[in-house]
């Protein structure tokens, strides 16, 4: 009776684990989103104050681990495809040929979107339309970019 009870136990206490180990990373992962974020928009007010804002658009597709002060221990650096395929779950890479970073998941589904497979960040140029629904003042054309997730 009592080996059956700490068995239980012992299974719920695994569980809790597993969520809590889950939980953790994606609290990892938001706060390195948040300084590459951050990061990013140092980059494009330090270029709008020098009056480079045409050096904006080469800003997309670079890899915005870059940008910070020193990487997060658990990147392990620009891969190819093929040498991405060694990564362990929980790291980082920068697929130069995609310009998408990568943070490998494993097996733990439930992570930042609940989809299984890796999480992948790409920065991406964004263009306002040419036109305004307010005739009166029209957008300029200033470029932004934008560190958001894209598909794997």
């Amino acid at each position: 009776m009592v080996a059956c009870i700490f068995g239980v136990l012992m299974v719920v206490a695994l569980e809790r684990v597993a969520y809590y180990r889950r939980a953790g990373d994606e609290a990892a992962v938001q706060a390195l989103l948040i300084n590459m974020r951050s990061a990013l928009s140092g980059k494009v007010m330090a270029l709008q104050a020098q009056g480079r804002e045409r050096e904006i658009d080469a800003l997309a597709g670079a890899n915005p681990v870059t940008w910070l002060e020193r990487p997060p221990g658990n990147y392990v650096g620009e891969l190819t495809q093929d040498a991405a395929k060694n990564v362990k779950a929980g790291n980082w890479y920068f697929d130069p040929a995609q310009q998408k970073l990568i943070f490998v998941r494993g097996e733990q589904g439930n992570l930042l979107n609940g989809a299984s497979g890796n999480i992948c960040f790409k920065v991406e140029l964004l263009r306002l339309p040419l036109k305004n629904a307010n005739a009166g003042r029209q957008p300029g054309n200033d470029p932004g970019v934008a560190l958001i997730e894209v598909p794997e």
